[in-house]
């Protein structure tokens, strides 16, 4: 990208590549491995509870200007801070800021969200209707479509651990719950809510008891009947979120010298993810 400065005052400034750090509600920061030198960028958004990470955005405009609600500071130190120094409702007194550099720009934020439940099934295989549509699978009907349920079936048994092979007349993993179908209907067992079709649900069947000493548990033995209590956890699942933040244009400047990126300056992505029990029919994310 271009830029020209009008002034020989100019330090190095290069963020590229570091992380970006955020604290308090829409604090963003990036911090030169010298510790001396900050790239700072709050704008006026509501993350109560990660709601901002939560929301899909494609090229929001969001005006940065000094003096404003959303505003840039680029600022050198004389002596080194970490993102914690961001983090202070009352800012510490050292080290102190020796140089002070505003920003003004149009700023594009954009946010791609991921939902996924890590579950051992890819994505694009819960989609069981073949339409395209990843929200409309829910085999179990809990609310959780196929591909944030970590228990697709119901049966209480997660489906990252339904991936066991009994044809050698042994329990053995293959580490992919789509290979495995202990009944040889048209279902996995993942999706399957009887495994062996011994008429008894496999959700009140034992995953760890042997009734018969044969080496196979009972949910997936059809020789085995004996019932228990139905099993049930909380669902939970896992956001992933990629923000990216790209000026179209942006000036930097302090009383003596101006820098013009005339081409636009990325100021970078951020990505994360966090775990989350939230019910995507309450939810107005987007996947």
């Amino acid at each position: 990208m271009a830029c020209d400065d009008g002034d020989y005052n100019v330090p190095s400034f290069d963020f590229d590549g570091l992380t970006i750090n955020n604290c308090g509600n829409t604090v963003f920061n990036k911090i030169t491995s010298s510790g001396t030198e900050s790239l700072i960028l709050q704008i006026d958004a509501d993350n109560t509870e990660d709601l901002l990470f939560k929301t899909a955005l494609d090229s929001v405009l969001i005006r940065i200007e000094p003096d404003s609600d959303n505003t840039m500071y680029y600022r050198i130190f004389n002596g080194s801070i970490t993102s914690g120094y961001f983090c202070q409702e009352i800012p510490a007194s050292t080290p102190d800021v020796t140089e002070e550099w505003f920003g003004e720009g149009d700023l594009y934020l954009s946010n791609t969200i991921t939902l996924d439940d890590n579950d051992g099934v890819p994505a694009e295989f819960e989609d069981i209707n073949g339409n395209g549509d990843l929200t409309d699978d829910d085999t179990d009907g809990d609310g959780y479509p196929n591909y944030i349920d970590i228990d697709d079936d119901g049966d209480g048994i997660l489906t990252i651990d339904e991936d066991y092979d009994i044809s050698s007349g042994q329990m053995l993993r293959t580490g992919n719950p789509q290979t495995s179908n202990t009944d040889g209907d048209e279902f996995p067992n993942y999706l399957d809510i009887d495994d062996d079709n011994d008429g008894v649900l496999s959700k009140i069947e034992s995953d760890t008891e042997d009734q018969n000493n044969n080496g196979i548990v009972n949910y997936l033995d059809d020789l085995d009947t004996e019932e228990i209590s139905e099993r049930t956890f909380t669902n939970f699942y896992t956001y992933y979120y990629s923000m990216r933040f790209e000026f179209s244009s942006l000036t930097l400047f302090n009383d003596s010298s101006t820098i013009n990126y005339q081409d636009g300056y990325n100021y970078g992505t951020k990505s994360g993810s966090f775990e989350t029990s939230e019910n995507p029919e309450n939810s107005s994310s987007e996947e």
